[in-house]
């Protein structure tokens, strides 16, 4: 009797194979067919995933995203590094051109700390690259303009908040799409367009994909992805330890069958991936010299309390070369061989100890000083959620620095107020989503211009602009005439041999030409300049 009544008791706590879909504790024996994430031996195993929507319908959902993957052939993806005394930083960049579907809007920032007998990133990635093209060694570098570098030596390095703070002037203003990863990765076939649409299945503008990211053995030789145990499992963080009063995200546990990206609680430096104004909203904060425990969990606080929500990626499409950096004892890393002496140096100390504070204080956590929070400024608190909603997600009492239930599961999207999310995501595109690759592109027209009658508009201007380029030929035919007429007066009258006379009317005529010709582009193309728009009978559009 009391095996039957333990068994329904296992039941009907969700435990087996035939629980209701919509139960949020059912858990999955092996062999699991649906998405679930491991909660660890004590919480049910294998929890069965059900989003919030898919019990009420009309639950809170987050800020959907602007457009879908297919409008971002042509969008700028950047990609931030930091590299310390890393001698597989070169593969890294060459890997993610090789790989990348649309190579030529990758834009590529390395922040390089070494020294003088390093290996030298972007050199070396030059002599690779010239190498596998079979050109010279005084060839131009290939894909030299897409690569941005700085360079520091490693005795200067101030830890990875420090580093990673010193791209952010590097981020081009037309960037749409931002990766921050580290110098030791290898890359899926097709990463970009791949990556953007698990951004895209998230349904969230303001969403973050981010994990501590799996071995570069979930990867097959040739870049196609490998189906990890027979089940597409990847790394899910989610679990935290006190570290030197700081939370430390702990070993990622595990997510199979993923359908779309996990919302999740914790956000990894080693692989992130949003929309540029995620960068731009949340800057790293460079007066935190020498953290290294506090950095992640301060930008997920930073992250959540501005409307940014992380999740775990579906699918492994970049990974980490483990058996080269922390398998092998002879690879340099900046806290330990090759780095500085942290905990002998008087001067790093006291820095590091003002920087202790500073994430303290950001958290409002024993140790701060909350007087010194509006000091903060952009590198503070957001206002779109507070930090006593951050607690109560995440489960991190920061207060008494405890832990409360565990966040591995199915957890819910917290609200913020939307209603004003069409203002901020027409500030967010107007720092960074690029200028529409068509004029027939009628969601990007809408949003740049701010109604629907640009479309007509545009039709109009594409007209005006054909019918300018047919008169333009017309005037050339008339001008190469003039020019040819000109060269036969020139080469009987003019007191020159025939070459040089013919040379002096054509440059003469030729910047004439040229001069006429761009003040007619500009004042086609100069499309913010209402009073040519007017003049030349150009619909002139309404300001946003």
């Amino acid at each position: 009797m009391k095996w039957l009544l333990a068994l329904a008791a296992v039941v009907q706590a969700g435990t087996g194979p035939d629980c209701d879909p919509l139960d949020r504790k059912c858990t999955l024996p092996a062999p699991q067919r649906e998405p679930c994430v491991w909660v660890g031996p004590h919480d049910g195993k294998w929890l069965r995933i059900v989003d919030q929507e898919d019990v009420d319908p009309g639950a809170p959902k987050p800020c959907p995203p602007v457009g879908s993957a297919e409008d971002h052939d042509q969008s700028i993806v950047y990609a931030a590094i930091a590299s310390f005394r890393d001698s597989i930083c070169p593969d890294t960049i060459t890997n993610m051109f090789l790989r990348a579907k649309y190579p030529d809007r990758i834009r590529v920032a390395v922040i390089q700390q070494n020294l003088p007998e390093d290996v030298d990133c972007l050199e070396k990635y030059c002599e690779d690259a010239r190498i596998a093209q079979n050109l010279p060694k005084d060839a131009p570098c290939p894909r030299r303009g897409q690569i941005s570098i700085k360079r520091f030596s490693s005795e200067e390095a101030k830890g990875p908040t420090w580093a990673r703070a010193q791209d952010t002037d590097m981020l081009p203003d037309a960037a749409e799409f931002c990766l921050r990863t580290d110098s030791h990765m290898t890359f899926a076939q097709d990463w970009d367009t791949l990556q953007i649409q698990q951004w895209y299945d998230a349904g969230n503008e303001y969403a973050v994909l981010s994990t501590y990211v799996a071995d570069s053995t979930n990867l097959n030789d040739d870049g196609s992805m490998k189906n990890v145990n027979g089940v597409w499992e990847v790394p899910h963080l989610c679990s935290i330890q006190w570290e030197n009063g700081h939370v430390r995200n702990m070993q990622a546990k595990a997510a199979r069958l993923l359908k779309k990206p996990k919302l999740t609680t914790l956000w990894a430096a080693g692989l992130s991936f949003s929309r540029c104004h995620a960068e731009r909203a949340v800057p790293y904060d460079p007066y935190t010299p020498y953290i290294f425990w506090g950095e992640e969990f301060s930008r997920t606080a930073r992250f959540f309390t501005h409307g940014y929500d992380i999740y775990t990626p579906p699918k492994t499409l970049i990974a980490h070369d483990y058996k080269h950096t922390q398998g092998d004892p002879t690879h340099f890393k900046w806290n330990g061989r090759g780095g500085p002496r942290l905990n002998r140096n008087q001067t790093i100390i006291k820095a590091r100890d003002a920087a202790n504070k500073r994430i303290w204080t950001l958290l409002g956590m024993p140790g701060g000083d909350p007087s010194q929070v509006k000091s903060l400024g952009k590198y503070g608190l957001g206002k779109k959620r507070s930090l006593e909603d951050l607690i109560k997600f995440t489960g991190i009492n920061l207060r008494n620095r405890t832990v409360s239930g565990n966040r591995c599961g199915n957890i819910d999207w917290v609200p913020w107020n939307c209603g004003s999310w069409a203002s901020d995501a027409l500030e967010h595109l107007h720092n960074s989503i690029t200028p529409p690759k068509s004029l027939h592109d009628d969601l990007a027209r809408e949003i740049w211009r701010g109604e629907k009658k640009v479309v007509h508009e545009a039709e109009l201007v594409e007209h005006f602009i054909a019918k300018e380029a047919h008169k333009l030929a017309e005037e050339a035919r008339v001008v190469g005439s003039d020019i040819r007429h000109l060269e036969h007066v020139a080469a009987e009258r003019l007191p020159l041999p025939e070459d040089e006379s013919m040379n002096v009317v054509t440059v003469i005529v030729g910047l004439f030409c040229l001069w006429t010709s761009y003040k007619a582009c500009r004042a086609v193309f100069d499309r913010g300049n209402k009073a040519n728009q007017k003049a030349l009978g150009l619909p002139v559009a309404k300001e946003v």
